[in-house]
């Protein structure tokens, strides 16, 4: 009889494992797009959308504020526009917020209808991209916690994540001697020439 009931229990967590892969083929990831001496843009995109349409998201993205600090947020895909609003009218309710050090809010709801999401959406695109001012060397991990994720009707849906370990070079200063030693050259050379 125990082992019946131990068998039972072993096919039911196979099957809610098994339906929760099924269900977990959204991505939610991160990608750099551009790094510059005092500043990075990070992507963060979603991909395996399928049937679905994402209608509203609510996220919260963590990093280490001694390595990085939040500039700003354009909402959309720099190639695609904005996702979430299908016929680019603006009218979307969109948020990024700093809720403590380290921890910023992103939050975007659709206005358009739920057939036209569904129809005109794209599979895989970019949500929004942030940019943050480098403040130090090193590396940061970013990590988000989903707080909601909804489809065009409504209903939640579930996504696989991914940290991303981002590499913080700042900028390195000239040394002291750098200009004073480029002014002699340049008198080097002209008196050269003469």
């Amino acid at each position: 009889m125990m082992i019946k009931q131990l068998k039972a229990a072993i096919a039911g967590i196979a099957l809610c494992a098994a339906s929760g892969v099924a269900d977990a083929a959204i991505d939610l990831h991160f990608a750099p797009l551009n790094q510059a001496a005092d500043a990075i843009e990070i992507g963060l995109s979603i991909s395996g959308l399928g049937d679905d349409a994402l209608a509203t998201y609510d996220f919260n993205i963590q990093f280490d504020p001694t390595h990085l600090a939040f500039s700003s947020v354009a909402f959309g895909d720099p190639f695609l526009g904005d996702e979430l609003d299908v016929f680019n009218l603006g009218g979307n309710s969109v948020a990024a917020d700093l809720l403590a050090p380290g921890v910023l809010n992103l939050f975007e709801s659709s206005l358009d209808d739920a057939a036209d999401l569904q129809a005109l959406q794209a599979n895989s695109f970019t949500l929004a991209i942030i940019r943050f001012n480098l403040l130090s060397s090193g590396s940061s991990q970013l990590d988000f916690l989903i707080n909601s994720l909804a489809d065009a009707g409504g209903d939640g849906l579930s996504a696989n994540t991914a940290p991303l370990t981002v590499n913080t070079v700042a900028a390195v200063p000239l040394p002291g001697m750098f200009w004073p030693m480029v002014g002699g050259l340049l008198v080097v050379l002209k008196r050269r020439r003469s």
